[in-house]
């Protein structure tokens, strides 16, 4: 498969490039001004032609350069995401950015809650808003890799209206885009508001981390129509 058939293998080799060619005219000081230079390389490339339709993809790598560890240059990783550039764009991190960009595009409002005493503010600041709110419990960071391979599940709860329809659409996005879905519990907030508890994992998940009983994974009700998978990339 050549760069112009897998547009996320072409970003990548372009960003590689870009970054040694900068390297070779000046060489960085310091890990931070790399990773300061590919975010201000990505800047530019949204307005590129050739990576129109790419704003996941964008948004995972900005979301690598913030959080994965900064001891490892932020070239080797991209490197490992090349070598394997042939399936990337079915690894964890790249499929899960992808349904948590679905989401968005569906309506919903996402927060990540870094530290458990923030839940509840999050959860009552937003009980007034009629719109639905996904709060992601767990660190992007401690749930995958630099590489993208997830190893941890991931919690949110989930902020409902009662008796909107389609309440279990987070599910079956998720369950559409090959995630595994747990439903922990479901707690009533107020009279018109529901707390939802969603586990998301992957079969490839260490079983000390994710071992679910079949029977509890989610699935999508038998009367329900096949969803047709949605792509944003």
């Amino acid at each position: 498969m050549s760069s112009a058939d897998n547009t996320v293998h072409h970003l990548l080799w372009c960003i590689l490039i870009a970054l040694r060619t900068a390297d070779q005219e000046k060489p960085f000081t310091s890990e931070i001004a790399r990773r300061r230079f590919i975010a201000n390389w990505l800047d530019t490339a949204r307005g590129n032609p050739s990576f129109r339709g790419m704003n996941a993809e964008f948004t995972t790598l900005r979301q690598l350069l913030e959080t994965s560890d900064k001891a490892v240059p932020v070239d080797s990783t991209l490197s490992v995401l090349l070598s394997h550039a042939t399936a990337v764009e079915q690894c964890d991190l790249f499929r899960f950015r992808s349904t948590l960009n679905i989401l968005m595009q569906k309506g919903w409002r996402l927060v990540i809650c870094r530290f458990p005493e923030n839940i509840t503010t999050e959860l009552m600041q937003r009980r007034q808003d009629r719109r639905k709110h996904a709060l992601q419990l767990t660190r992007m960071e401690n749930a995958f890799q630099p590489t993208g391979y997830m190893v941890l599940p991931v919690t949110f709860q989930l902020l409902l209206n009662r008796t909107a329809e389609n309440n279990d659409d987070a599910e079956l996005i998720f369950h559409t885009e090959g995630f595994q879905v747990v439903v922990a519990n479901e707690l009533e907030l107020d009279n018109r508001r529901l707390i939802r508890t969603l586990h998301i994992g992957t079969p490839s998940l260490p079983t000390g981390e994710w071992s679910p009983i079949m029977d509890r994974i989610w699935q999508p009700p038998r009367n329900s129509a096949p969803s047709k998978k949605e792509s944003y990339h």
